[in-house]
């Protein structure tokens, strides 16, 4: 395996592979804080049907 070869699959792979779980992280992130300001939102709002 040649310098260039390594760089290149260092480059692609461990690279996407970073990048994809940097993606996934804040993609979860995201909708966790989504999902609590909506449920904290909905806590919020009084039932008139009483």
């Amino acid at each position: 395996m040649s310098l260039s070869t390594l760089y290149a699959f260092l480059a692609h792979d461990v690279l996407g592979n970073v990048l994809a779980t940097f993606l996934i992280a804040g993609t979860a992130y995201t909708v966790k804080k989504l999902r609590t300001g909506v449920r904290k939102r909905n806590d919020q709002t009084h039932d008139t049907s009483q």
